[in-house]
């Protein structure tokens, strides 16, 4: 059985999907770790939905929570503070990882252990 936390209707737009997640750029924001993770098959919608296309109503999930984090870093910033942030937006596709944001790509080798999955790249 699979149950899910919430399914988008073919004609939902990107805001709204946006909207349902950007909880999680507010969670980072707020010091804790996040993964929004997208699955499906091949031709779905999930770099859609990710990246998007273009500006204004196509940008995808990515490019909303980039500029929800600007947003907030620059009020911060206002108020004197001084920030330093990371960020990974990473696709594992066919067993190899692919940083979105440098388009670099290396060979994922998963080991599986007594209680969890390691990853080594």
């Amino acid at each position: 059985d699979f149950s899910f936390d919430r399914v988008f209707a073919p004609s939902a737009g990107q805001e709204a999907i946006f909207q349902e997640v950007s909880e999680f750029v507010q969670s980072a924001l707020d010091g804790y770790n996040v993964c929004l993770f997208s699955y499906g098959q091949t031709c779905s919608g999930k770099t859609h939905t990710m990246q998007g296309s273009g500006v204004g109503q196509m940008r995808g999930i990515i490019p909303r929570a980039i500029e929800q984090v600007g947003e907030y870093k620059n009020q911060l910033e206002s108020e004197g503070w001084k920030y330093q942030m990371k960020v990974s937006f990473l696709e594992i596709y066919n067993e190899s990882i692919v940083d979105i944001i440098f388009n670099a790509s290396f060979d994922l080798l998963l080991r599986e252990g007594n209680t969890n999955m390691n990853t080594s790249t």
